[in-house]
């Protein structure tokens, strides 16, 4: 069965950022795409993902359904990252606070949901 997903963004490397479209909300998976994601690849995920979190916060009214569907996704791409290299590569890309990795999602983010 082929899994119904909405671009988002995309990438360092250039892969896409993805999120399943689910008919069941409580579906934890990952798109079958992010199988051959790398640690930095689940970084830029999670860094867009938490950049879609907080403009969903942004609105109002925020629309529930998407935020708990952003979070779910940062979630698991956060998962997927080593605690010592996360730390790592924030110092490497300079990003030293939450607003710089949001800046940096949002630099991946596909151009639909920038302001």
């Amino acid at each position: 069965m082929t899994q119904a997903v909405q671009h988002v963004g995309v990438t360092r490397s250039g892969k896409t950022v993805q999120v399943p479209i689910f008919s069941d909300e409580q579906q934890q998976e990952l798109p079958a795409a992010c199988a051959v994601y790398t640690q930095a690849d689940h970084f830029g995920a999670y860094a867009v993902f938490e950049y879609l979190i907080s403009k969903e916060l942004g609105r109002r009214p925020a629309d529930i359904r998407a935020l708990r569907i952003y979070e779910r996704m940062s979630d698991a791409h956060s998962f997927k990252l080593d605690a010592e290299w996360r730390r790592a590569e924030r110092l490497a890309l300079g990003l030293p606070t939450i607003f710089d990795v949001l800046q940096h999602g949002k630099g991946l983010a596909d151009r639909v949901f920038k302001d």
